[in-house]
């Protein structure tokens, strides 16, 4: 039986021929908890932005048929519809909302994103190909996203919460869609897999699914570990891969000689002054934190926005010079927004004049501000921890230490194992995506069982985070 090229394979047969085919053939691996708490976020704000559209036909709930029946009989109505079906050919599309005007129709792509990004115009091209070949004047086309600035205080009103864009003359200026749709339904239909074909697209414009397969196939020191994607891409796109074939004189950055020496000769570097200068700026006793954060779509809490990060959940270590280190840890209870909680034990838990130790500190500082900025009578003693916060993944950002097993990562995930031996594998939750979905289904949604033990193995993971960030300030140590 010949497929069926709908908006989302045309969108991944934009990013990768071999996903198309992966995705067609059911061989793509299941989705995380976290991604699916993400597709989930983009149902929960279509229920706000169909509010925008009162006088509207919702066919979402009608099976593939019916739905192509329905919408042919509400077109003739010329009635506004949700999720209406039109096939044509190998071709089928069902539009977010199909609204009509005096001439033809406008077509609305919703999206739980807080601007319009690039790749919301192709998918609108191809929806207005189809509608067109249908015999729909297609006049207007429009993402609805979300508003970025809006900030909750009760009642949701949908038009605030919601901006509408129109990108007309963007859809119009794209060509390729009947060249595309051929190609697509092309690789659709074939018995072939097609080759692997690594690029920017991995990434672009989301981390592909079988990303870590295809990669998995490269070098083991290969040129994507380097920092200066303009100068690795060059590399792959001229065919050398293997760092090893890096010709001498190509023009690199301090960071990637690091790379390149460190991995070529399999040796870890170190660069004891800036290691020794970066320990000398720490100020004890160091106050190592990390929070946990979930975030939603549409605002749960008052005084929230769209895709804030919510923190739940912090673990604290307070590590003197010499002498016991202390851990202190919240987690909240479920119900009530966790931020007036997790303030009042944090106020104590960061009190002091030492460094706040944090890794990659944007993530922290953006966390902190936006709680000073929503709750002001804490906003004294929030700048004061701000102002004691110092970035450990700085040496390793600036490649002070490199192993190569970090395989040109900064991140915590690789540095720890790389320079103290231990890492997350052992644990039950082993990255931030999955702590925060597992917290908003347990706690905030309350759809799955076995709290107690998520609480435990949540524990388990952020305080990980900040005793991981000791045993890495002890290692440096030792290495000058």
């Amino acid at each position: 039986m010949a497929h069926l090229l709908t908006k989302s394979k045309y969108m991944q047969g934009q990013q990768c021929l071999r996903l198309l085919w992966l995705s067609t053939n059911k061989l793509l691996p299941e989705k995380t908890i976290a991604e699916k708490q993400k597709l989930e976020q983009g149902h929960e704000f279509e229920e706000y932005a169909h509010k925008l559209f009162p006088e509207a036909v919702n066919l979402a709930e009608l099976e593939f048929n019916e739905n192509l029946e329905k919408t042919k009989e509400l077109i003739e109505q010329k009635k506004t519809i949700f999720e209406a079906g039109l096939k044509v050919d190998d071709l089928f599309l069902r539009a977010d909302v199909l609204e009509p005007t005096k001439e033809g129709w406008n077509l609305y792509e919703i999206k739980a994103s807080t601007k319009q990004k690039p790749e919301h115009i192709p998918d609108l091209a191809f929806q207005k190909f189809v509608c067109e070949k249908a015999g729909l004047n297609i006049e207007k086309c429009f993402v609805l996203h979300l508003n970025k600035d809006f900030i909750k205080n009760g009642e949701i009103n949908p038009k605030e919460l919601s901006i509408i864009e129109e990108v007309t003359e963007k859809v119009n200026l794209i060509g390729d869609v009947e060249k595309n749709s051929k190609l697509y339904l092309e690789i659709m239909n074939s018995k072939e897999k097609p080759e692997i074909l690594i690029s920017k697209n991995c990434n672009s414009p989301y981390p592909c699914a079988v990303k870590n397969d295809c990669w998995g196939t490269l070098p083991k020191n290969n040129v994507l570990h380097l920092t200066n994607w303009r100068v690795y891409w060059k590399l792959f796109d001229d065919g050398i891969i293997d760092l090893k074939d890096v010709p001498e004189g190509t023009k690199l950055t301090p960071k990637d000689e690091t790379i390149l020496e460190g991995e070529t000769q399999e040796k870890i570097m170190i660069s004891k002054e800036h290691i020794k200068h970066f320990l000398n700026s720490l100020k004890y006793p160091l106050c190592h934190l990390d929070f946990e954060t979930f975030d939603t779509a549409v605002p749960i809490f008052d005084k929230s926005r769209p895709w804030q990060k919510m923190p739940f959940q912090y673990s604290v270590h307070i590590q003197p010079e010499n002498g016991k280190i202390i851990h202190y840890e919240f987690l909240a209870e479920d119900g009530e927004d966790p931020r007036h909680k997790l303030l009042e034990n944090l106020k104590e838990h960061t009190k002091g004049s030492g460094s706040v130790i944090v890794f990659n500190k944007s993530f922290e500082i953006n966390v902190l501000n936006k709680l000073a900025e929503d709750f002001p009578e804490h906003k004294d003693w929030i700048q004061d921890v701000l102002d004691r916060i110092i970035d450990l993944a700085v040496p390793f950002q600036s490649f002070y230490y490199y192993n190569p097993s970090q395989k040109g990562s900064y991140s915590i995930k690789k540095v720890l194992p790389a320079i103290t031996g231990k890492g997350y594998d052992s644990l039950e939750i082993g990255n931030g995506g999955d702590a925060s979905a597992l917290y908003f289904y347990s706690h905030v949604k309350k759809e799955i069982d076995g709290k107690e033990d998520i609480r435990k193995n949540l524990l388990k993971y952020c305080c990980l985070d900040t005793e991981g960030m000791v045993w890495i300030i002890d290692e440096l140590k030792k290495l000058v």
